[in-house]
């Protein structure tokens, strides 16, 4: 199923922790297309509206020597979830899987801690759902993961909609009584403009009836996001040096630490809107 499939899914049908079970059951060993997730463009960042956090490259640098389990760890592990400590190992395993996805609605005005903070408390959620009916667990912590974040950000995107019709609507009745007003002290020129601005504050209205979640641009480029991923061992087998980055990805010498310092700084930016109509 392609991510944006699921997605759907979920926001229609699945609001309920016991519908997403449900769903779950009944698709058992499901499987998500991840592959050009996200084909939305770049954000351009207004610098002076937002709070770099520094936290997120310590926390991305804590969480990259997290050794995987293996296989056997895994069914010892499931074996005893009922207790603290195995689900604490669970949950620790599968922090960086959670950063990794995060990265997929990072989007214009969305905290990247924020997203994690979802993904973690998805991974909790399948842990208090998980039985070996359901297949993999990693596989099943992934789908709840991802889908506390669609929530966050779609949540976020709409109450922002409802923030601009608010304002729209305002002004709409602030032109209707002036109008009005114009009417009754017979101020015929003013009617064109009247209607001229009507008319456009009813287009804006309809453009942001539109919007979703998947209108938001990303807040980084797909190659920075491969660049941090790699140099925290987000993907692959290990972390990889901004050296063996560069030459991976055919980049000049010096290119990958210049490309790394500035995909940080955008990851640890905080606030803003999602939204700029």
């Amino acid at each position: 199923m392609k991510v944006r499939e699921f997605e759907k899914e979920i926001l229609k049908n699945c609001i309920e922790d016991k519908d997403f079970v449900n769903f779950l059951k009944n698709n058992k060993d499901l499987k998500l297309d991840v592959e050009n997730v996200d084909i939305r463009k770049e954000e351009k960042v207004e610098e002076n509206n937002y709070v770099v956090e520094s936290i997120v490259g310590e926390y991305l640098e804590e969480i990259s020597y997290i050794q995987p389990l293996s296989k056997e760890e895994i069914e010892n592990i499931l074996e005893t979830l009922d207790e603290e400590e195995s689900s604490h190992k669970l949950v620790e395993a599968n922090l960086r899987e959670v950063a990794n996805i995060a990265f997929d609605y990072l989007v214009a005005g969305i905290d990247y801690l924020d997203l994690i903070q979802e993904g973690n408390i998805g991974i909790i959620k399948a842990l208090e759902e998980y039985r070996p009916s359901n297949g993999d667990v990693l596989d099943y912590i992934k789908l709840w993961a991802r889908r506390e974040m669609v929530f966050f950000v779609d949540e976020k995107v709409e109450t922002e909609k409802y923030m601009y019709k608010g304002y729209f609507s305002k002004r709409r009745e602030e032109l209707l009584e002036h109008e009005i007003v114009a009417e009754l002290e017979d101020e015929t020129e003013e009617e064109v403009s009247l209607e001229e601005k009507s008319e456009v504050i009813e287009e804006k209205m309809n453009e942001v009836e539109k919007l979703d979640y998947t209108s938001v641009y990303k807040k980084i480029s797909h190659l920075e996001e491969e660049v941090l991923k790699r140099y925290y061992g987000l993907v692959g087998e290990k972390r990889e040096s901004l050296f063996e980055i560069e030459n991976a990805l055919d980049l000049k010498r010096g290119e990958g630490e210049q490309i790394f310092e500035e995909a940080l700084t955008k990851i640890s930016l905080g606030g803003g809107r999602s939204l700029k109509i």
